[in-house]
């Protein structure tokens, strides 16, 4: 009974939010020169370069989430995702071949879940985010 209260109460809430203002599509479209811009800028000491910083302890440990670990270099990838996410680019399949031109290789399926994981993340956040704005 409480399940179908709480899940009653969360549509609606959902409802309200997607007739607010503030949830409009705020993405991006890909064009060729963003695209660039955007690869030029996850390069080495790009904006967006999550990776230079931890050369050399790759492998080491970073805390995620509560009781959630994964190596830095999965960490690199998930901050990429949701920063590439909270600025626009809302397009999952847009970001995963951002990720492959980036690396010049096929993304592969552990790198998958992470940036399906933080893609996920960001746009929940930024629901969290409007739901506290009111």
């Amino acid at each position: 009974m409480r399940f179908l209260i709480l899940n009653t109460l969360l549509l609606f809430s959902i409802s309200a939010f997607a007739q607010n203002n503030k949830l409009q599509d705020t993405s991006v479209r890909l064009t060729p020169q963003l695209r660039s811009e955007l690869i030029k800028e996850s390069k080495k000491n790009g904006k967006l370069d999550y990776w230079t910083p931890i050369k050399g302890h790759e492998l080491d440990g970073e805390r995620i989430e509560h009781d959630y670990y994964v190596s830095k270099e999965d960490a690199a990838l998930i901050k990429w995702t949701i920063k590439l996410t909270t600025t626009g680019v809302k397009n999952k399949a847009d970001i995963i071949s951002l990720y492959e031109e980036l690396k010049g290789r096929q993304v592969s399926s552990v790198e998958l879940n992470y940036i399906d994981y933080a893609y996920h993340k960001a746009l929940e956040k930024r629901l969290k985010s409007i739901a506290y704005d009111e």
